[in-house]
Protein backbone atom coordinates (compact mmCIF):
# COMPACT_ATOMS: atom_id res chain seq x y z
CA UNK A 1 0.00 0.00 0.00
CA UNK A 2 1.65 3.67 -1.18
CA UNK A 3 0.81 5.85 1.92
CA UNK A 4 -0.17 9.76 0.62
CA UNK A 5 -0.69 12.70 2.49
CA UNK A 6 -3.32 14.21 -0.33
CA UNK A 7 -5.52 11.90 -1.74
CA UNK A 8 -5.32 10.74 -5.38
CA UNK A 9 -6.80 12.12 -7.85
CA UNK A 10 -7.60 8.58 -9.35
CA UNK A 11 -7.83 5.07 -8.21
CA UNK A 12 -8.33 3.98 -4.69
CA UNK A 13 -8.07 5.13 -1.38
CA UNK A 14 -8.40 3.50 1.85
CA UNK A 15 -8.42 6.13 4.57
CA UNK A 16 -8.23 5.19 8.32
CA UNK A 17 -7.18 6.10 11.45
CA UNK A 18 -3.84 4.80 13.47
CA UNK A 19 -5.55 3.73 16.43
CA UNK A 20 -8.27 2.13 14.85
CA UNK A 21 -8.43 -1.90 15.54
CA UNK A 22 -11.54 -2.33 12.38
CA UNK A 23 -8.79 -0.22 10.36
CA UNK A 24 -6.00 -2.63 11.25
CA UNK A 25 -8.30 -5.73 10.06
CA UNK A 26 -9.36 -3.77 7.06
CA UNK A 27 -5.14 -3.17 6.41
CA UNK A 28 -4.92 -6.64 6.58
CA UNK A 29 -7.39 -7.69 4.05
CA UNK A 30 -6.24 -5.40 1.45
CA UNK A 31 -2.65 -6.77 2.24
CA UNK A 32 -4.43 -9.51 0.81
CA UNK A 33 -5.91 -8.18 -2.33
CA UNK A 34 -2.53 -6.50 -3.22
CA UNK A 35 -0.90 -10.04 -2.24
CA UNK A 36 -3.69 -11.76 -4.85
CA UNK A 37 -3.40 -9.11 -7.35
CA UNK A 38 -0.57 -7.21 -7.77
CA UNK A 39 -1.38 -4.82 -10.50
CA UNK A 40 -4.24 -3.56 -7.75
CA UNK A 41 -2.32 -0.27 -6.24
CA UNK A 42 -3.93 0.71 -3.20
CA UNK A 43 -3.31 4.20 -1.67
CA UNK A 44 -3.60 4.98 1.80
CA UNK A 45 -3.86 8.00 3.80
CA UNK A 46 -4.39 9.03 7.82
CA UNK A 47 -7.53 10.29 8.23
CA UNK A 48 -5.67 13.09 10.68
CA UNK A 49 -3.95 14.34 7.80
CA UNK A 50 -6.55 15.22 5.67
CA UNK A 51 -9.62 16.90 7.41
CA UNK A 52 -10.44 18.89 4.58
CA UNK A 53 -10.99 16.18 1.99
CA UNK A 54 -12.60 14.27 4.52
CA UNK A 55 -14.88 17.03 5.21
CA UNK A 56 -15.62 18.07 1.58
CA UNK A 57 -16.32 14.39 0.62
CA UNK A 58 -18.55 13.78 3.80
CA UNK A 59 -16.45 10.48 5.05
CA UNK A 60 -18.29 9.61 7.77
CA UNK A 61 -16.39 7.06 9.36
CA UNK A 62 -12.86 4.97 9.39
CA UNK A 63 -12.07 2.64 7.96
CA UNK A 64 -13.36 3.56 4.45
CA UNK A 65 -12.70 2.60 1.08
CA UNK A 66 -13.13 5.15 -1.30
CA UNK A 67 -13.07 4.96 -5.23
CA UNK A 68 -11.62 8.62 -7.04
CA UNK A 69 -12.05 9.91 -10.38
CA UNK A 70 -11.17 13.51 -11.26
CA UNK A 71 -10.80 13.99 -7.65
CA UNK A 72 -14.04 13.04 -6.44
CA UNK A 73 -15.41 9.70 -4.54
CA UNK A 74 -17.58 8.15 -7.25
CA UNK A 75 -18.01 4.78 -4.85
CA UNK A 76 -17.15 4.16 -0.95
CA UNK A 77 -17.29 0.91 1.06
CA UNK A 78 -17.17 1.31 5.13
CA UNK A 79 -18.05 -2.17 6.27
CA UNK A 80 -15.30 -4.69 4.23
CA UNK A 81 -17.37 -7.58 5.35
CA UNK A 82 -14.53 -9.83 3.76
CA UNK A 83 -11.50 -10.15 1.33
CA UNK A 84 -13.79 -10.50 -1.41
CA UNK A 85 -16.00 -7.75 -0.92
CA UNK A 86 -13.22 -5.68 -1.15
CA UNK A 87 -11.18 -7.48 -3.72
CA UNK A 88 -14.77 -7.14 -5.54
CA UNK A 89 -14.48 -3.09 -5.22
CA UNK A 90 -11.17 -2.94 -6.25
CA UNK A 91 -11.78 -4.45 -9.26
CA UNK A 92 -14.82 -2.46 -11.02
Amino acid sequence: MLEVQHAPSDGILYVYAPMCGTCAVARRMLEVVEAVKPDITVHSANGNFIPDFMEQERIMSVPALLRLEQGRVIERIYAFQSVENVLLFCQK
